[in-house]
């Protein structure tokens, strides 16, 4: 099963309005002869794919396409970091 994030996060690097060099951080997990041989695990988890990457390559690499013709994506929910601004509203009320 490969796990996925349900949502993207509201500072993910594929963000349309992320200053970050995108090009330079798939350098990072990218082959230069292959292509994607994984995927970018998502910052507010340990093992699930980060949604901004499976949205934009989850044909480009090969986990990936396997997971999808063979209906072992799984959409999770992984948060380990608490919603600062909830906790805010429920101090002032």
């Amino acid at each position: 099963m490969l796990e996925v994030q349900q949502k993207q996060c509201a500072t993910c690097i594929y963000r349309p309005d992320s200053t970050l060099d995108l090009k330079r951080l798939e350098d990072q997990i990218r082959d230069p002869y292959i292509g994607f041989k994984g995927h970018r695990v998502c910052h507010h988890s340990d093992t699930a794919c980060c949604r901004g990457f499976w949205n934009r390559h989850k044909d480009a690499f090969t986990l990936g396409q396997i997971a999808q013709r063979l209906g072992l994506v799984k959409f999770v929910n992984h948060d380990k970091f608490p919603d600062v601004t909830a906790r805010k509203k429920n101090r002032r009320g």
